[in-house]
Parts: structure tokens; sequence; C-alpha cells
């Protein structure tokens, strides 16, 4: 199993610190989420911005408290808690580019003494079990080779009475195998879970369900904004990263957001206790 999940994490470290890496950056900007939007002609960072003051608003964090970030992309999440609620953030994640550059905007934020980047898998963190306050990830289990042990590191990482606090994208029950293979193609995992997948791991490991929302008219919103932008600027993309790549992203892009318009790609907030 350890080969398994060696490989995905190698795929997934090889997909961030790629091609995918100079589209993101640029387009995503220092968010790489979902966003919750308020109308269909919003854009993305306004509706990211929302999404982590919503996600964190009835957490309860304070600045006493040890949050553990996992995927944390180039950091903009571990910052916002760091101001707003004045906690200590580790940041972790498993593309050095992207904590290259979450280190540099840290830095450049006058941040650093409250959020700090590591390397980690969240497979297998290399955290002693009770540290931590707050356990926090955004659309990052998806690309897990074993989902359940990614929650069994979490519970073990997280204090008696820790907090776990993710938003995650789902593959619905009935969707065709075809599709759901060529939804994990581009994720590069195994497997996508399903709502009812992820209640019952929370409650067989012991969490207690704090709040679970379905935010999932938001996904075909997401990314339909991201692969209008990349096709704005596609005569600038192409010369960083060649035609062939850009088209794969824009195809890539249209199908999540035809799958999502099809209720087959969800959406799913959740906070549980240890």
């Amino acid at each position: 199993m350890r080969d398994a999940i060696s490989d995905v994490v190698s795929e997934a470290r090889s997909y961030y610190d790629g091609a995918a890496n100079e589209i993101y950056k640029d387009i995503w900007g220092e968010n790489i989420h979902m966003g919750l939007f308020e109308s269909p002609d919003e854009d993305l960072p306004t509706a990211m911005a929302r999404t982590n003051e919503i996600m964190s608003r009835n957490v309860g964090l304070t600045p006493a408290q040890e949050v553990l970030d996992v995927g944390c992309g180039y950091g903009a999440l571990a910052r916002f808690l760091a101001e707003h609620y004045g906690c200590q953030v580790l940041a972790t994640n498993i593309s050095e580019k992207e904590l290259e550059r979450g280190r540099r905007l840290t830095s450049q934020a006058g941040m650093s003494h409250r959020v700090a980047f590591e390397w980690a898998d969240f497979h297998e963190l290399p955290y002693r079990a009770n540290r931590f306050h707050v356990y926090w990830s955004q659309e990052a289990f998806l690309h897990a080779a074993d989902k359940r042990r990614v929650l069994e590191e979490a519970h073990r990482v997280l204090r008696p009475g820790g907090r776990l606090v993710f938003s995650e994208l789902l593959v619905r029950g009935g969707t065709p195998e075809d599709i759901r293979a060529r939804i994990y193609e581009r994720v590069g995992a195994p497997e996508m879970w399903d709502d009812g997948d992820y209640l019952e791991a929370l409650a067989d490991l012991g969490f207690t369900i704090r709040s679970h929302q379905d935010w999932s008219e938001n996904v075909a919103l997401s990314y339909g904004w991201v692969r209008e932008e990349l096709e704005r600027r596609r005569a600038e993309f192409e010369d960083r990263v060649g035609r062939e790549v850009v088209d794969a992203t824009s195809d890539a892009l249209r199908f999540w957001v035809d799958q999502a318009r099809a209720n087959r790609i969800g959406w799913v907030y959740y906070v549980a206790d240890k």
C-alpha cells in the first residue's frame, strides 16, 4: 500500500510542480480552491476570499491555538487565519514550488513569525499525536490515495477536543465509470469519495460532526471562471507552457464544469470534533 501511496503523492507533486503551477499561480492567485459566489457574474478571487471568511467564522480560533493546514497551496489561508485570529499556523504541502512561493509571500507580508511552511505527506504526518488544536484542509483530500488513512492521521495529530475543518470535492454515487475514470485521470488519485463516504468514516473514527453544508452549486462557477480566464489569456500561456498544455487544461476544465452542472461533482464543507 505504501508504494501505491508514494506513486500517487509523486504524481500529485509532479502535477503541481509542473505546468499547472504556471497556470494556477497566475489565474487562481494566492488561493487555490473553490469560491462561494454571491452571483454568477462575480469573480473567483472575491468568491474565494468569502470561502475563507465563512469557513473560519464559527471555528472558534484563538491566538493560543496551533493550526495544521494540509495542502496549503501558496499559504493564503494560513496567512488569513494568522492575521484575523492571531493563531500559529503550520502550513504543509507536497509541492516544493508552492511551498517556496508561500514562504516568499508570507515573508513579504511580515507574517513569518506566525506562519511556517514544511513538506509533509498527509498520509503519514511527521508530527506527534495530540499536538494541534485545529486541522484544516481545502480540496486536498481528492488527491489522496487512501482517504481513510488521511482522516486517521488527522484524528491522531489533533488534541482531544481538537477540531477538523475541511471542504472537499466529491464524485457522486451513480456517476458512470467512464466519467469517473476521466475525472480521476486529472486528479491523479485512484478514487474520489461521495458525501456519505466522508460522513461514515468520520463517525467510525469517533469524530462528532458540528457543521455539514453542501456548496456544490459553486463548483461549475469556480472552474468556469478559471477556464474563461485561461481562454482570455490563451496567447500568454501558450508562450509560457505550450499550446498542447493549454488545450488539455482548457478541455479538462470544461469537462469538470459539465460534470458539476450534471451533479456528478459536488463540494461539501465539514467541521468535526475529536
